[in-house]
Parts: structure tokens; C-alpha cells; sequence
């Protein structure tokens, strides 16, 4: 590992859910892993009257993770507590003082690169802008080079007008290379993974596209509801909280083309050509290719009657021509019958000597949980005649590296900190997703969709089995 550069991280948002959940305790795996730069401190900004020692025992009560004393004293010597309200800018009077490089450091002079993580809503983000610029926190420092950074959490924004004027809003004070989208889907192994089996198995890309090529499935099932982000969910749903990001960015990565090389804008521009090859939908096309639903528990569990959707699968196509006519299918919901996310790509059959006795090949990559690649091939079954058997080769994680896996929040904060924009959404990106998204949403609206119903612990609304088998096709995660 290279020596990383002296940094102080602010994390805006700090006493809520994805802080207490995901980033302290990535944080704190890191720091136990020796993996934090040497010279590392955290400021956690939050409403909450807390000092910095009673901040992180409010943590360490909230928090699930478990780690040794020893971790936790070292990782605490780190962390300072600042109380303010994001409504009130004159609270963030003193953020600068403890800021300050001497202070912080209690050592030599030495310019910390300051890096800003907004985990709030995307109305804050705009505002939390504003208080930095007008504390003096995104000015360089003379004595040294600093580089400021900030990391923004998804949704960025709730539709196309909207994302477009937090971009704008962010432009006003930050430009493209200090400004890191995140999907945490992307810092995932396997995700990362699709990359490597595109393009360094010679295999794979003379027969990645639309003559070998039957169709594509991409889903992410899961198996809980909404749980305490109730009023969160209520406001995006199913296609916004993750087909917008998650699934689309899947998708980006086993469609794009080649890039030049490995740097963040060659891989962005060839995603973004996928993006912008989705076709949009209209009233006449919406029908028929997308269905949304609702599992019957989620009237309970909001307190009221709404018309959020917790799933939604659809068929769409990239207009390319590697992918011309190759239906693309792709679905996410909640309380269905397991959790898993997978990315199926389904081969035509080019040879006819064993008729309909065998079976289409498929090359699935498994994201989680039981992270592994695996392809269905036919065989011959021992003994007399020749019959065959479908089976499958698989490549599991866990079996070909004995070690532990690094979760998506660890492998984003190491590249938000070293200056890797590789993994992060550029705007344009994000843009695009949301006119796709948005014709989709617009046509419901107008067509006042209805909504699906569909039993927890099943396989979703009935009406998404047609939408496959239209073509002939099943979904293959059951």
C-alpha cells in the first residue's frame, strides 16, 4: 500500500443511520486493518447535543458491529465532535478553528487534505456548500499544497430537472475532479470484477454482443422491507431508490465497449454511452414492459395508503449496434423470497445437433451474497447413449481467496482519499439515468399505473412473469 497523504475527513450527517451503520464502522474496520493514512482525523458533524466522548458512546450503542477495545480507543483518539444544525449557518461558526491544521494536529505544521462527506438529504448539500465556502474551508493553504475534496451520497437528486440543478448548485463551488457521486454497488469486488471478465478474458468479447448474444437479466432481490426508512422510501420507491443507481450502473459495465484504458474518464465515457443508448420510454411503449408493485405489508408498515412501489422490473434495449434487439431485462423489489443480486447473460444456441435436449448457455455473476461467477455448460451424462446434463462451473470468492473480502464503503473511502474518481458517478452519468428514469415515471403519472400486489416471502407480481415469457424467457433468479 502507498503511504497515503495526511488527511481530515468531515462527515456531515454523522449522527444518522448511514453513518452509524456503514461509515464509522468501515472506519473503524480500516483502522484495524492499517489501512487509514497515518496522519487521520474525523470530524463528525451532527444536531445532536453531544460532546466527542458522548458521541461515540451514543455510537458504540447504536452500532452492531463489534470490534476490540483496543481498536476503539485508537479510532477514538481520532474523532472530534461539532455540533451544529445544517438550518442554522451560525453554528458552524467554529468549524474552522477545529479544523485548523495545528490544532488538529497538535504536532508540526502540515496541510491536511480536507475531505467532505455530505451523508444528508440532497436538499442539504447545496446549503452544507455555502457554510464551507463561507467559513473559509475551501481555500488552499500557503504553506502547502491541500487538495479538498467532497463525497456526495445518492439520491443525487429525484429527477432529471433536479439533478441537473444540484449539479449546477455544487459547479458554483467545487469542479468535476472534487466532486465524488457515490453508488456504493460500485465498490463491490464483484461489480468491480465485470471490468476484469470483460476485458482480460479473450474469451468473452468476440461473442459479447447481439449474434451470440440471446438476452440479459439483471435483478436485486431483497429479502426485507423498508424497515426505519419508511419516509424515505415513501419519497423515491423501488425504480428511484435502486434502478436509477445500482442496476443501471450494472448495466453500464457489462454493455459499454472497450475503453482506451483504466483511467476514471475512459471507463466513465464508455458507460455513459450505454446510458445514453437507453431508449426512453413512451405512453404506447410503457405498456407491456414495465410493471410495478407493492408487497401487501407496506400499507402497515407506511401507516397509510400509498402508491410507492416496492418493485418494479422492466424491458428495455441499448440502441448500439453490439446490442441491437437483445431485450435487456432488469428488476428490484423488497420482501421477496431471497436476497441476492445477480447479472445473468444468456447465449444463443448456435449449433442444432442435440435439438431442444440442450440447454442455452449462461455466464451469471453473483454480486451478493456468496460473491462467485458461474457458467451453465451441458455434458454428457455417464453410460450408455448420450444424454446430457446441465451443470454448472463456478467460481466462488470465498474458495479461490482465503481472505477477507473488503466491503463497497471500505474500497470508495480509500479511493475518495488517495483521489481515484474511477469508481465514482460523473455527472453526466447520473444525468442520463435520471431521462431514462424519467420517462418512466412521467408515463405512470400520466397513465396513473397501478400499483401490483404481490405476498412477502414470493417471487413478486404475477404480471412480471409475463412480461419474460412474452419472449419466451423466464427469470432466471428465482
Amino acid at each position: 500500500q502507498k503511504t497515503l497523504p495526511a488527511t481530515v475527513l468531515t462527515i456531515f450527517g454523522a449522527t444518522g443511520d448511514l453513518s452509524l451503520t456503514h461509515l464509522l464502522p468501515t472506519l473503524i474496520h480500516m483502522e484495524e486493518h492499517n489501512l487509514l493514512p497515518t496522519t487521520f482525523k474525523l470530524v463528525c458533524v451532527g444536531r445532536r447535543d453531544l460532546t466527542t466522548k458522548s458521541f461515540f458512546e451514543f455510537f458504540t450503542e447504536k452500532t452492531t458491529t463489534k470490534f476490540s477495545p483496543q481498536v476503539i480507543k485508537k479510532f477514538a483518539n481520532r474523532v472530534t465532535y461539532f455540533q451544529a444544525n445544517l438550518d442554522d449557518h451560525q453554528s458552524f461558526a467554529g468549524l474552522a478553528q477545529v479544523l485548523a491544521d495545528k490544532q488538529i494536529t497538535k504536532q508540526k505544521h502540515e496541510c491536511y487534505n480536507r475531505l467532505y462527506y455530505f451523508a444528508t438529504a440532497p436538499s442539504y448539500f447545496a446549503s452544507i456548500a455555502k457554510i464551507l465556502k463561507t467559513q473559509g474551508l475551501l481555500i488552499g493553504c500557503t504553506d502547502h499544497e491541500r487538495t479538498i475534496r467532497i463525497l456526495v451520497e445518492k439520491p443525487f437528486g429525484n429527477n432529471l430537472a433536479s439533478a441537473k440543478e444540484l449539479n449546477k448548485e455544487l459547479l458554483k463551488f467545487f469542479n468535476e475532479k472534487q466532486i465524488y457521486r457515490i453508488d456504493h454497488y460500485l465498490g463491490k469486488e464483484t461489480v468491480q470484477n465485470l471490468l476484469v471478465m470483460r476485458f482480460a478474458n479473450d474469451l468473452f468479447e468476440p461473442i459479447w454482443n447481439s449474434k451470440y448474444i440471446d438476452h440479459i437479466e439483471i435483478s436485486v432481490l431483497e429479502s426485507l422491507g423498508v424497515g426505519n426508512r419508511i419516509n424515505f422510501y415513501n419519497q423515491t420507491g423501488a425504480l428511484k431508490d435502486s434502478m436509477q443507481n445500482h442496476v443501471l450502473q450494472m448495466l453500464a459495465l457489462i454493455a459499454m465497449e472497450e475503453p482506451k484504458d483504466l483511467s476514471p474518464e475512459s471507463i466513465r465515457n464508455q458507460k455513459l454511452k450505454v446510458l445514453s443508448s437507453l431508449v426512453p420510454f413512451t405512453s404506447k411503449t410503457i405498456s407491456g414492459n414495465v410493471v410495478r408493485g407493492q408487497y401487501i405489508e407496506y400499507k402497515k408498515e407506511a401507516g397509510q395508503v400509498t402508491n410507492t412501489e416496492t418493485y418494479v422490473a422492466l424491458k428495455t434495449e441499448i440502441k448500439t449496434p453490439r446490442w441491437k434487439g437483445v431485450p435487456i431485462y432488469l428488476r428490484s423489489g423488497k420482501r421477496l423470497g431471497k436476497k441476492v443480486t445477480e447479472i445473468s447473460v444468456h447465449f444463443k444456441k448456435q449449433c442444432e445437433l442435440f435439438g431442444s435436449e440442450r440447454k442455452n448457455n449462461v455466464l451469471t455473476f453473483r454480486i451478493q451474497p456468496d460473491e462467485s461467477v458461474q457458467l451453465q455448460i451441458n455434458n454428457k451424462i455417464p453410460g450408455f447413449g448420450i444424454d446430457l446434463h446441465s451443470g454448472t462451473l463456478d467460481f466462488g470468492y470465498k474458495t479461490a481467496f482465503l481472505t477477507e473480502i473488503p466491503s463497497a464503503y471500505e474500497r470508495l473511502f480509500l479511493d475518495f482519499i488517495q483521489g481515484d474518481q474511477r469508481l465514482f458517478i460523473r455527472s453526466d452519468e447520473i444525468e442520463a439515468s435520471w431521462k431514462f428514469i424519467d420517462s418512466i415515471v412521467n408515463n405512470w403519472n400520466k397513465k396513473n399505473a397501478p400499483l401490483q400486489k404481490y405476498v412477502s416471502g414470493s417471487t413478486g407480481p404475477k404480471l412480471s412473469e409475463k412480461l419474460v415469457s412474452k419472449n419466451n424467457h423466464l427469470w432466471w433468479t428465482k
